[in-house]
């Protein structure tokens, strides 16, 4: 993963954390369990991406294989996977 993406996934995340700061004013027990929720889906996240980019440096992936596979699964669910296929691109390429 690149480091402008990661500096883009990190900025998002402090945007969201500053946005939920605000609203703390009134609900700060629910504010303190949602932002730990949210460190907790962020560590998740770059520990998952950290591991899928280095498995696919070692056995890479076909894209368009993955990106099939995905709009097969949404179809089947009644649904569309965009950003699921956007993520593809973004996994694969480093």
């Amino acid at each position: 993963m690149s480091d402008f993406m990661m500096s883009q996934v990190k900025g998002l995340l402090s945007k969201v954390s500053d946005d939920m700061e605000n609203l703390a004013e009134s609900n700060s027990g629910q504010f303190e369990m949602l932002l730990g929720a949210i460190d907790d889906l962020a560590a998740n996240m770059f520990a998952t991406q950290a591991i899928m980019s280095l498995m696919l440096k070692k056995n890479p992936v076909d894209a368009e294989e993955a990106k099939a596979w995905i709009r097969e699964q949404a179809e089947s669910a009644g649904q569309e996977a965009p950003k699921a296929e956007a993520m593809v691109d973004y996994l694969i390429t480093d």
